[in-house]
């Protein structure tokens, strides 16, 4: 029996990859070009796709200035990575269709917790501009910068609230972040096929999700909630 459910937030309730990442990435490839980098903005962009949805933002910026900048440019990165992970971010962001429904909904029911990885500010300016921070009993913002996992984050629900692993659903879009971490600790995970990780399924069954859904619409209804 379900009690408490965890949501990711970008590509999750938050369209980031269509609404933020644009911008974010061309801001963040431009600090190296004008630092070095031996490659075009498009060209940049190229990696970036074919590199991120087996390694983080962080890594493709770090693998760019690496593999084409010079000595300038490596000093540059770790600029290019903050301007990425912190952005200029406006102050009213849309839920993605179908978001505001499902926490309406499942809030008077269940414990509801916003677990996402990134830049902690920036992380909580995305919550109050999505108008979200009243849905949910407590945020986490784990540092993916230093390579922290939502694993230890799920384990701390689970020990607060009291629950068995199992009444945890962990709802996310990233199947290496937390339906793996879910996963890990013995939770429900509910793979979000959004965004960038779009159609990167996995053959192990041992993190295979307990529900896929593509929208909103079909969250209440494949959980069982």
């Amino acid at each position: 029996m379900i009690q408490a459910i965890a949501f990711d937030l970008d590509d999750t309730l938050l369209d980031t990859t269509g609404l933020l990442v644009p911008k974010a990435s061309a801001d963040a490839f431009n600090i190296l070009i004008k630092a070095g980098l031996k490659l075009s903005l498009p060209e940049c962009e190229k990696f970036r796709l074919e590199m991120i949805k087996e390694t983080s933002h962080k890594e493709v910026i770090e693998k760019l200035a690496d593999n084409f900048g010079t000595d300038q440019t490596r000093l540059a990165s770790n600029e290019a990575v903050r301007m990425f992970y912190e952005p200029n971010l406006p102050d009213v962001l849309p839920l993605l269709p179908g978001a505001r429904e499902n926490l309406n909904y499942l809030k008077p029911k269940y414990k509801l917790f916003l677990v996402t990885a990134g830049a902690d500010q920036a992380q909580r300016k995305k919550a109050q501009a999505l108008g979200i921070n009243k849905d949910f009993e407590r945020m986490y913002v784990v540092n993916s910068l230093d390579k922290e996992r939502k694993k230890a984050v799920f384990e701390d629900i689970i020990k607060n609230l009291a629950i068995p692993p199992e009444n945890l659903l962990c709802v996310g879009n990233s199947l290496s972040s937390e339906i793996h971490d879910g996963l890990l600790v013995g939770a429900k995970t509910c793979y979000f096929e959004f965004g960038e990780d779009r159609g990167h399924l996995i053959s192990d069954p041992r993190f295979k999700p307990h529900f896929h859904i593509r929208q909103h619409s079909e969250l209440i209804s494949t959980c069982r909630l």
